[in-house]
């Protein structure tokens, strides 16, 4: 066992693209979700709202969106490198979404071998699937508020304070998106995707990071771990 953890963003993170939006574009269409991130980008959607308000219009079952979710979702190179460097030292792995858990876990039990993916703890949001449409729940928005965040609909720092609970002492953030602010903040180093905005992030509020484009430094760096008295 070691006293390190890993979370780790899913979408355009864990993979090459982010998969809420691909299916935001297959079933709503590409100029509805460009103008949901227009209004986000204006501050006239708060980021629980956007989550919720790129999926509202399908009505498509809960099947069908998951189907799609499978076909368009592509692992980012290094990824189950990560995840197996992760396992071999004992180090939990936990994959925080601000996606649905429904096609997060449907991508990880079709893509990684059981072994691995029996590793993998999610944190995610919820798709409630209806005719009326689709309504999104945040199960850890209740600790969310509780630790200070009023913002992410599911957010990083109860999947790291989860992590510490458990008795990390060290925990390796990777990301690349306005929620991975949050872990930024709490995780003890921070993988930042390349181009990304929290690659953006950091550079604006002179942050440390590392930049990747791939997963392989990431599980270089689980692996060179040696405990909190010679951090990688």
């Amino acid at each position: 066992m070691t006293d390190l953890a890993v979370v780790c963003d899913f979408d355009g993170t864990a993979t090459v693209h982010d998969i809420g939006d691909e299916i935001s574009k297959h079933f709503c269409g590409a100029d509805y979700l460009a103008l949901q991130k227009k209004l986000f980008a204006e501050g006239k959607l708060t980021t629980r709202a956007i989550i919720q308000s790129i999926y509202t219009p399908i009505r498509a079952p809960e099947a069908q969106v998951v189907a799609f979710a499978l076909q368009a979702a592509k692992l980012r190179p290094g990824f189950l490198d990560l995840v197996a460097a992760a396992r071999d030292r004992g180090a939990p792995f936990f994959l925080a979404s601000g996606g649905l858990r429904q096609y997060v876990e449907a991508v990880i039990a079709a893509q990684l071998p059981p072994d691995l993916g029996r590793h993998v703890q999610v944190r995610a949001n919820e798709a409630v699937f209806s005719a009326d449409g689709l309504r999104v729940t945040y199960p850890g928005e209740e600790e969310s508020r509780a630790a200070g965040c009023e913002v992410c609909g599911s957010c990083k720092r109860v999947a790291v304070a989860e992590a510490r609970r458990g008795g990390a002492k060290y925990v390796i953030g990777i990301g690349d998106g306005f929620a991975d602010r949050c872990l930024m903040q709490f995780a003890d180093r921070t993988f930042a995707r390349e181009g990304s905005f929290l690659h953006r992030y950091c550079q604006q509020h002179q942050l440390p990071c590392v930049l990747f484009t791939d997963l392989y430094g990431a599980a270089d760096a689980v692996r060179a771990y040696r405990g909190t008295d010679q951090r990688a």
